[in-house]
């Protein structure tokens, strides 16, 4: 037998997505053989390489997703009937017709199609929160492609498909995209979004956009003492993942939702009744960036990682991959069409049911007024502010800033999906309340 070697690529040369995945990989199937009953010794030699490849890769999974999988939660629960239906017929059948599992998607394939990195955020020309604040009064740094028009577009993708598979790939950039324009460091034009700003975080370093995007969420989840057992409604128990996150979700709704929030709920799910307008958006095509031979390697290596492991871990595995192996075949051809598209330069039809730029200047606020220390001042060799005192982390939480900030993401996703897929729109527009 001849065997036909070919040379890999340097590790240094693979995308930072793929070797994430890989890590993830690895610690899926090092959990699995350490449940294994048999000879200690394969069980201990595999550990040992397997941990000795896991220990040259960066770490894979991230709080960051929580966020967008609480979101995606939020809106679960408020979906019409109808529309859950539906999404049965256009996720995979791993999501198990549940939006959390693809929530974190766009993130996980966004070095491959770096044309799709704009659509994350919006950033304003001119904006210095902490300074002064800005929201499009001097033009935008990624006006063609962001995170506003890239809703708008995505939201009539999924209108004009309906249900169908075709459908699948608009909806989880969509769902993603209503997560970030949530998170207020994702409209801020200082600093990369903050992803330059260092700080001090519960003694950590970190950037203030980390610790927007998951640091405070982490630290809320993990002391959050209460909600641990089921609640007495069917609509909120059943639309939860069995995460870590549970108990905060079950707080958002049955405590914020219902009580804190309640007359404010249809002021967040309207839209101006001229339209919503938006930043300029051109026709720009989102080239593959990643050589075909990596392409090539990890869907091999992942096809046969996933053969190897039991259906309920390889099902799982999939659904975290950075290509899903069956859900992307296309993806390229189908990059062009997905591409943001020129709207009505107007706004659109007072029926369509996203707002995104009415949303995202308010949110946008919360920069000014909040996110960005006033003394913080950027010069090098100043000590780092610490976040985690009364003075900043006690007022979001006192605000329930966080909190608000997801429930409103979840709501208006919910909204936007019942009105785009629910047969029942027409009847019950909006988000469905049977709690």
């Amino acid at each position: 037998m001849t065997l036909i070697c070919h040379k890999l690529p340097a590790f240094g040369d693979i995308p930072r997505s793929y070797r994430q995945s890989a890590t993830f990989v690895l610690s899926i199937i090092f959990d699995f053989l350490s449940k294994l009953s048999g000879n200690i010794n394969i069980r201990m030699k595999t550990a040992a390489i397997l941990l000795a490849a896991a220990s040259v890769l960066p770490t894979a999974l991230s709080w960051g997703a929580a966020g967008h999988e609480i979101v995606a939660t939020i809106a679960q629960i408020h979906l019409h009937p109808s529309t859950k239906s539906k999404l049965c017929n256009i996720l995979p059948a791993e999501a198990k017709c549940h939006l959390a599992p693809i929530a974190a998607w766009a993130d996980q394939i966004r070095n491959r199609y770096r044309g799709t990195a704009p659509m994350h955020y919006v950033n304003a020309k001119e904006d210095h929160p902490g300074d002064h604040c800005e929201f499009g009064e001097h033009g935008w740094v990624n006006e063609d492609v962001n995170v506003v028009t890239a809703i708008q577009n995505f939201t009539r993708t999924v209108m004009e498909g309906k249900a169908g598979h075709d459908v699948d790939v608009p909806l989880r950039f969509l769902v993603h995209f209503v997560g970030d324009i949530h998170q207020p460091l994702h409209l801020a034009g200082r600093d990369k979004g903050g992803n330059g700003a260092m700080f001090s975080f519960e003694g950590h370093h970190r950037n203030l956009h980390s610790v927007w995007d998951s640091g405070i969420i982490t630290k809320n989840i993990r002391e959050l003492s209460n909600y641990t057992s089921p609640l007495p409604s069917k609509q909120i128990e059943d639309a939860l993942p069995g995460a870590i996150f549970d108990p905060y979700v079950r707080w958002i709704v049955w405590e914020g939702i219902r009580q804190w929030w309640r007359d404010d709920l249809e002021d967040w799910i309207s839209c101006p009744p001229s339209g919503d307008p938006f930043p300029h958006s051109s026709h720009t095509s989102i080239p593959p960036s990643t050589p075909a031979i990596f392409k090539d390697y990890f869907r091999t290596a992942s096809s046969l990682i996933l053969a190897l492991l039991p259906n309920s871990i390889s099902a799982y595995t999939e659904l975290a991959l950075p290509v899903p192996l069956r859900e992307t075949e296309g993806f390229e051809d189908q990059a062009l069409a997905l591409t943001p598209q020129a709207l009505h330069s107007k706004g659109v039809n007072m029926t369509f049911p996203a707002c995104p730029y009415t949303w995202a200047k308010e949110i946008h606020q919360i920069n000014c007024d909040v996110a960005w220390p006033k003394e913080y001042t950027g010069r090098p060799g100043e000590p780092l502010i610490e976040l985690d005192t009364d003075k900043y982390l006690g007022k979001i939480s006192r605000d329930k800033t966080i909190e608000k900030l997801l429930a409103q993401a979840g709501l208006r996703l919910a909204k936007i999906l019942n009105e785009a897929l629910s047969e029942e729109a027409h009847l019950q527009p909006g988000v469905y309340r049977g709690y």
